[in-house]
């Protein structure tokens, strides 16, 4: 009954996973290959399967939210979030680390297997589409029209691919050379799999560019742009195939750099590519016009809801905080000598507690008191009506009050970036990708070649105009702290300092940078903080630095399931960069 486990019929089971084993027939429904024998429903099939793949790596599935998605327990194993609920994989983001159970009948499978299975169905899918667009004679209509098919389903395969390949230990990775039947395939690393699905994307720039290459075309193909996208395949996004290249380019940078586990794995990744693919990219921010029901939904926990979801640990948050005298644990009051980063620090895991965070960062709240900065974020005081914040302001000073849980957990602040969007339905433009994740790992590819003029140029676009921080200046070497004297009190950001990490001192360009990279990339897309946070060791000692390859489909592979992370575990991440 295990083989029976991923069996779909029809369309949905055009992209089955790699375990699957027994097909039954369908007497319902046309079999895979008369599917793909009609150009309209191909066309169809491929158009969608962008949706699938980015709904299956969100696991924002129907109107649940995340039901079913790793999405949460990579938000709290990173601090981009933090909960004192114990659903959805979250207790994971618990100190100390806890391993990721693979188990049979482990109550939290379901969260790695909808991620695991639905991003392996959308690569299938995408593959069978140009298995069936390589066949002599078979065209949707015009040479425009099976280019940009070909194109977009070589990005969706990849995208896929590399969906399993950064969050998980092993996978199936899928390609055009595959045929339509459901055998299963051999396991790879996300390393060995990194340079096939970069070559899959290739691929798709390469069709794209062949198009273009053909100039005008029939109307409704994209004229003499080669081709145009449909909005409904990247949705409110009719992209020329240019754009799309940039775009691919764009992935191409991420995952290039997401799938490294540890920071030698990071420092070894081809750097000189990710710059000139980053700095290729789309020159904006790629909105997805988002909607209440997937695909093309962001999950629950991407944006506030109430405060024991979402609420932001001191932790990375806390950097913003400027050093201040008199600050202790005893005083937590309201006064400018209240509670700072420092003080909290020094105090106990176990006896932390909520603080006032003052910093000359605009992405936070001004004001000298708890009720100051909520009305700053347009929180009338407690139980007050909400008002929109403005543009550049990121987090908020809650009004409500802070949730039981862990005590280093408790935090007046969440993220409030998407405020303005939540509050519109949660539909219309969301950021899936932005202009300043693409700036930012071109600049760490230059501080890591010693470009510290060009990393600087790359920082400051969102450090001045969004966090209205001083601009770095003068950086001559990767351990210059980024301000010295007395302007290293109001640095931003201010890290936790060995050996003891008891107390914070200010960062250096590449602490700038892992500062802006957070600000800006907060809620956008799975991992965002996770996979940037393990391969800078980041993550908290015996964090999993993956997820185990779902036990179900070891089962079908007669294989035994293991477990990741935890203390003395498998694939488990050694003491971070701040002490914990």
């Amino acid at each position: 009954m295990r083989k029976l486990f991923y069996i779909a019929v029809a369309v949905t089971g055009l992209g089955a996973c790699a375990g699957d084993q027994v097909v039954a027939p369908n007497l319902n429904s046309p079999d895979v290959s008369r599917v793909l024998a009609r150009p309209a429903d191909l066309e169809s099939v491929i158009g969608n399967s962008f949706g699938s793949a980015y709904n299956s790596a969100q696991g924002a599935t129907g109107g649940s939210g995340v039901a079913g998605s790793i999405m949460p327990a990579l938000l709290t194993m990173s601090f981009e979030s933090s909960s004192s609920l114990a659903n959805d994989g979250m207790p994971r983001g618990g100190l100390p680390r806890s391993a990721i159970s693979n188990n049979s009948g482990n109550t939290d499978n379901g969260l790695s297997l909808t991620n695991y299975q639905g991003s392996q169905r959308a690569a299938r899918t995408a593959a069978n589409g140009i298995v069936q667009l390589n066949l002599t004679g078979f065209t949707l209509g015009s040479a425009q029209q099976d280019l940009r098919a070909r194109a977009f389903a070589y990005f969706t395969m990849a995208f896929g691919n590399a969906t399993v390949a950064i969050a998980y230990d092993s996978l199936s990775i899928f390609s055009e050379t595959d045929t339509l039947t459901l055998a299963p395939k051999a396991f790879m690393n996300g390393f060995d799999a990194m340079p096939i699905i970069l070559t899959q994307m290739d691929s798709a720039i390469a069709a794209a560019n062949r198009a273009i290459a053909l100039g005008s075309a029939p109307a409704g193909a994209g004229g003499g742009t080669g081709f145009t996208l449909p909005s409904t395949w990247i949705s409110g996004n009719a992209l020329t195939a240019s754009q799309f290249i940039q775009m691919v380019r764009g992935y191409k940078a991420r995952f290039r750099a997401e799938v490294a586990r540890t920071p030698a794995d990071r420092a070894a990744v081809d750097w000189t590519a990710i710059i000139a693919d980053a700095n290729a990219a789309l020159p904006t921010d790629l909105n997805v016009d988002m909607k209440t029901v997937s695909p093309w939904r962001v999950g629950d926990e991407q944006h506030y809801l109430f405060a024991a979801w979402t609420q932001q640990s001191p932790m990375i948050i806390g950097m913003a905080d400027s050093a201040r005298a008199g600050c202790s644990a005893a005083n937590q009051g309201d006064a400018n000598a209240g509670n700072c980063y420092d003080a909290w620090l020094a105090t106990p895991l176990g006896s932390r507690y909520a603080f006032i965070i003052r910093t000359a960062d605009q992405r936070f709240p001004s004001g000298e008191t708890r009720l100051t900065q909520q009305n700053n974020s347009g929180a009338a005081g407690s139980g007050g009506a909400q008002k929109p914040p403005r543009a550049n302001l990121y987090f908020r000073n809650r009004n409500v009050n802070d949730p039981p849980g862990d005590p280093w957990i408790l935090s007046q602040y969440d993220y409030y970036r998407f405020q303005n969007w939540n509050d519109g339905g949660r539909t219309g433009p969301y950021p899936i990708m932005t202009r300043a994740e693409l700036d930012l790992l071109a600049a760490e590819g230059y501080i890591r070649k010693g470009d510290f003029a060009n990393a600087m140029a790359k920082i400051n676009i969102s450090r001045v105009a969004v966090g209205k921080l001083p601009p770095l200046v003068g950086i001559t070497s990767a351990t210059q702290p980024i301000a010295t004297g007395a302007a290293a009190a109001s640095c931003v950001p201010r890290v936790p300092a060995g050996p003891d990490f008891a107390h914070a001192e200010c960062g250096n360009i590449m602490e700038a940078m892992k500062w802006e990279k957070r600000m800006e990339t907060a809620f956008t897309h799975l991992g965002s903080w996770f996979f940037d946070s393990r391969g800078w060791g980041d993550l908290a000692q015996d964090t999993p630095l993956v997820y185990p390859t779902p036990f179900q489909e070891t089962d079908v592979r007669n294989m035994k399931a293991w477990n990741t992370g935890g203390p003395g575990g498998k694939d488990a991440a050694a003491k971070g960069t701040y002490g914990y």
